[in-house]
């Protein structure tokens, strides 16, 4: 019998999990559950994802080494994971030598493709989503998301080539419907893929925090191009050969649906140019609201899990 991986969006270990977090970790701890009671073998895998500037900047901020921080934050998230009786079965950090091993492997595949090449990026940079932003991205002049105004920045970096790929992940959507679900998502996405695809930036100069590209020390891979790894990395890819073939390609990602694009177009691209299978579904769930506005521990609108399981059980 076939096993059933699934995989939740690591998170940001700047502050504490709230309740949209926790949302949706028990939505895919019904599936796993589920799986395991149809006598499917399960692998249900989360984890944190640390070599974010915010990170670091929080870090320093409590007077900590980033690591020393990142390991004090990983068991607030174990003791609120576990409060919530939420079942999983690997737990995945970005510092972890295993993930840093998946990193440098894909990177080097990626390499040898010919789909990486050295650039300028100037543009803008909002430090909460750790992401590179366009002027049609913003709303007057802010980050939608964060409501806050991005960094304009530029500096040289490693660039990957998506804009390749646009025809072999349209060609993918037709091919299989249910890739991305829900439809509204779906919809967004084939949007932007019919809209063009520009290349990306893979790499931050001058940040010693994250994990150094294996041809150029003197800069670390870009957060979001390292902590899509963690999903081939938590299987084996790059250090458990038999274990990888195994379990990958994974069945479903359950994530957010701000995030929907770097797991339905970026690292599926990724997967195509180093060769490796795509998983098989992604599912990008909507928000938890407060007060009218998006839970999230930037904007301050969060909710603590805890004290709600405490309140209503």
């Amino acid at each position: 019998m076939s096993g059933f991986y699934l995989t939740t969006a690591i998170d940001y270990v700047n502050g504490r999990p709230h309740l949209g977090t926790a949302y949706e970790k028990i939505t895919a701890d019904v599936i796993a559950r589920y799986r395991r009671l149809c006598g499917v073998p399960t692998q249900f895998v989360m984890g944190n994802d640390e070599h974010s500037q915010n990170v670091y900047q929080r870090a320093r901020e409590m007077g900590l080494e980033p690591l020393v921080f990142c390991d004090q934050m990983e068991q607030a998230f174990r003791e609120v994971w576990a409060k919530l009786d939420v079942s999983f079965d690997d737990f995945i950090r970005t510092t972890e030598e295993r993930h840093q091993v998946a990193v440098t492997t894909l990177v080097r595949e990626i390499a040898e493709a010919g789909d990486l090449y050295e650039g300028e990026y100037e543009g803008w940079y909002c430090v909460s989503c750790e992401a590179f932003k366009q002027d049609k991205d913003l709303v007057d002049g802010e980050c939608p998301t964060h409501q806050t105004r991005p960094e304009w920045i530029k500096e040289k970096n490693h660039f990957f080539r998506l804009s390749k790929y646009r025809d072999r992940l349209l060609a993918h959507y037709e091919e299989n419907p249910n890739f991305l679900q829900p439809v509204a998502r779906r919809n967004e996405m084939l949007r932007l893929l019919e809209g063009g695809l520009q290349d990306i930036s893979i790499s931050r100069t001058g940040q010693s925090w994250g994990i150094p590209l294996p041809f150029d020390p003197s800069s670390v891979v870009y957060v979001w191009f390292d902590a899509l790894i963690n999903y081939i990395a938590a299987v084996g890819y790059g250090t458990d050969e038999t274990r990888f073939d195994a379990w990958w390609p994974a069945d479903v990602h359950v994530v957010g649906k701000d995030i929907t694009r770097f797991h339905a177009v970026v690292w599926p691209a990724m997967l195509m140019s180093a060769g490796i299978a795509l998983p098989r579904r992604v599912f990008g769930h909507g928000w938890v609201n407060w007060e009218g506005q998006r839970m999230s521990k930037s904007l301050g609108t969060s909710v603590d899990p805890l004290q709600a399981a405490d309140r209503f059980g």
